[in-house]
């Protein structure tokens, strides 16, 4: 902890999958060397090694795919097309894991006594596509859709993006859940945040 004019505080920088290139075939281990395909995984690793070098002792946390109630992210955009369109196209062949955004404040919390650089997400893995079907399961369930519609499997070349994802961005938790425990799967962080839009 560091005094700031009598605060108490941590200095936290939150980073991201796109520090690997998603070549790679099992989880993503804290000390694997990065290797940036994008721009955008370059700023965050730049912003890693910026922590590092200006503070004795950052927490740094990598996680993937956030989504929240409130804000843009995938799971908001795919019930407001779902909504909208008689079809959904979604990328199939990324794979990664989902991360609600309370869980992650919860381990930020759990792991702010500590330093050096942690994997956080929610348990299990899916790709773009599964996640979107889950949306829409369990948006139907509770009330937030009320129609089915096809949810269409497509390639990333069939999605470009400004910044290019990694085709696999699971990351390894292990050092992390030792401290904090182990996470909910995504799926039942999904459920709660669908149920917090029916609030």
């Amino acid at each position: 902890m560091e005094e700031n004019q009598g605060v108490r505080s941590r200095f936290v920088q939150v980073s991201t999958d796109y520090v690997f290139d998603g070549q790679a075939c099992l989880p993503y281990r804290p000390d694997t060397p990065p290797a940036p395909a994008s721009a955008y995984g370059r700023t965050k690793l730049a912003g890693e090694q910026a922590a590092a070098a200006h503070h004795p002792a950052p927490l740094i946390i990598r996680t993937a795919w956030v989504y929240a109630a409130q804000g843009n992210n995938f799971v908001r955009t795919m019930l407001r097309l779902m909504a909208e369109r008689d079809e959904v196209r979604v990328v199939a062949d990324q794979v990664g894991t989902p991360t609600h955004a309370l869980s992650l404040a919860h381990a930020i919390w759990a792991l702010q006594g500590h330093s050096g650089v942690f994997h956080w997400t929610d348990a299990g893995i899916t790709t773009w596509y599964d996640f979107a079907v889950a949306i829409q399961d369990e948006a139907l369930r509770l009330g937030l859709l009320t129609r089915n519609v096809p949810i269409i499997p497509i390639a990333t070349a069939d999605h470009p993006t400004p910044a290019r994802r990694p085709a696999w961005s699971v990351l390894d938790k292990g050092s992390s859940w030792a401290i904090t425990g182990p996470a909910r799967h995504w799926r039942h962080e999904l459920i709660d945040c669908l149920k917090d839009l029916t609030a």
